[in-house]
């Protein structure tokens, strides 16, 4: 019993055996000498490969496919020079940082092929100083300038003879930049009584880059005694299917002039393309001839749009049945219609033209009363004089063409009726379209059954971009096709009786029970 504490305290009076050296071998600096070679890499990569992702819902901070097809177009891609966007706003201004973020959407896209360059006159007097020098201009709103010259840096003089500068450069108000609406609740107006429900501010930039890189625009004529609309809108501010069609045609740098064919010996020889809107009255012999002659020029474009509350004139339908497109004396209705309107359609953009392919088997609704077309594909003289036909925008089988849609209650008779799937819009085109040599030299026709998608208050999106898409294929501005901008402002919920009861039961007790029931679950797992 004596023993076990001697044994004991020998024990932990044992020496202990010395601590042994940690050695690195030589794989762990290699280890190190990696890593480190990495972090290198990927800091390089990170600062020279730039990438960026819009994350948000509605793609507020992207640019549409439009206006990268632009970009990367050979008008810009060629050019020696970068073309010179000045963004001068305040930085105070509503949605500068969005409409920032999409210029730098511009520069990315285009290769350094467009240069923006961000100016506040009010923080930068001495800058804004300088550019009011070189383009004559006075700083009293926001102002975007696109410069397109060689030289960016020389003074504009716009009142010299020539305006070979001039038509290069864009200055755009900020205002233009917006879309001001009627506000029903009188809230977010400004002073002359309207809100902004849109930025616009793609659109302008698109067709402002692209007109000052063209220089100069084309004229777009458009027959005045002929088309369906007032010749004296065509100088007033007043909204209507001219002022719609001029419109599309800035964006693709095309002036819609209105002509008189009345006495007209030729279409004069600066015309882009020729329009007959409406057909309200018809041809006579001599301007029949004066419409051929222009579809016989090597690159003739020609857009008609057929009224269907008048009845096609007999020599317009017999210079498209020339062309193997022959419009029908009906109406396009929905067979079983119940509560809905008659004359209400939902139209698909056809698979046929490339430009189109971002609308390919898409639908839209298509408002007023639409007339059916029909192509002769099959028919022989179309083979010798090369001519192919494209369908534009087509029907499902549940709509036909009533022949008696004077007579109400209408109804489908397959004896006199044009049974579905009908056809509302077509192209061809006039030559080898398949020989990119000769695609200039071709002519391109389209043929709509409808013009009230041209209202004002009735086109919709998809509809303006598809005309702008048809009227640039017909001109050669293919790279401005595609889907345009939808930057909307606000976010509209449509919510009836029902679902606003629910939002306003989750709100006022659903949302304070949830607060509680946490707290109450903290302070019980606290407590224990």
């Amino acid at each position: 019993m004596s023993e076990a504490p001697d044994n004991h305290a020998a024990a932990t009076e044992a020496p202990q055996p010395p601590a042994r050296k940690v050695k690195r071998p030589w794989m762990t600096w290699i280890k190190l000498f990696l890593l480190f070679l990495i972090v290198v890499c990927l800091n390089y990569v990170g600062c020279h490969e730039y990438y960026r992702r819009d994350l948000t819902e509605d793609q507020r901070y992207e640019i549409s496919q439009q206006s990268i097809n632009m970009l990367k177009s050979p008008e810009i891609q060629d050019r020696k020079t970068p073309v010179k966007v000045t963004f001068a706003f305040l930085r105070t201004t509503q949605n500068y940082t969005r409409m920032r973020s999409l210029l730098e959407e511009y520069e990315r896209y285009s290769n350094g092929k467009v240069k923006v360059e961000y100016v506040d006159p009010l923080r930068q007097p001495n800058k804004a100083r300088e550019i009011a020098n070189i383009y004559g201009i006075e700083f009293k709103k926001n102002l975007v300038i696109i410069d397109a010259r060689e030289d960016t840096e020389k003074a504009l003089k716009t009142f010299e003879g020539t305006q070979a500068d001039a038509a290069h450069v864009r200055i755009l108000p900020g205002d233009s930049f917006v879309v001001y609406a009627a506000s029903p609740d009188g809230t977010g107006m400004n002073s002359t009584g309207m809100k902004a429900v849109a930025l616009q501010i793609e659109d302008m930039m698109t067709a402002g880059i692209y007109g000052a890189a063209n220089g100069e625009p084309r004229k777009m004529y458009i027959a005045a005694d002929k088309s369906n609309f007032n010749e004296a809108l065509s100088n007033s501010q007043e909204e209507s299917i001219f002022t719609t069609l001029a419109k599309i045609c800035r964006s693709v740098n095309l002036q819609l002039v209105p002509i008189r064919m009345s006495g007209l010996k030729d279409i004069p020889e600066d015309a882009a393309g020729f329009m007959i809107i409406g057909s309200k009255y018809d041809l006579s012999p001599q301007e029949a001839e004066v419409l051929q002659r222009y579809w016989a020029r090597p690159n003739a474009a020609v857009l008609v749009m057929l009224d269907p509350l008048q009845d096609t004139p007999r020599q317009l339908y017999r210079f498209l049945r020339e062309q193997g497109l022959r419009p029908q004396n009906d109406r396009v209705m929905l067979r079983n219609r119940n509560n809905r309107s008659v004359f209400e359609i939902n139209a698909i953009f056809a698979p046929s033209l490339n430009c189109t392919r971002e609308f390919w088997n898409s639908s839209t609704g298509l408002e007023g009363e639409s007339i059916s077309l029909i192509l002769d594909s099959d028919n022989a003289a179309m083979e010798q004089k090369r001519i192919t036909p494209y369908p534009l925008l087509v029907t499902t089988e549940d709509y036909y063409g009533e022949t008696k849609y004077n007579q109400f209650p209408a109804k489908f008779d397959p004896q006199e009726d044009n049974p579905g799937p009908l056809m509302i819009g077509a192209a061809l085109i006039r030559g080898n379209a398949g020989d990119v040599n000769q695609n200039k030299t071709t002519g391109r026709l389209v043929l709509l059954g409808n013009t009230d998608l041209l209202q004002p208050r009735q086109i919709k999106p998809e509809q303006r971009d598809f005309m702008r898409t048809l009227v640039g294929w017909m001109t050669d501005r293919e790279e401005l096709r595609g889907l345009g901008s939808r930057h909307d402002l606000t976010v509209k919920l449509n919510l009836d009786r029902n679902a606003l009861g629910i939002l306003e039961l989750l709100t006022n007790i659903g949302l304070p029970l949830l607060a509680l029931l946490i707290a109450l679950i903290i302070w019980n797992t606290r407590r224990h």
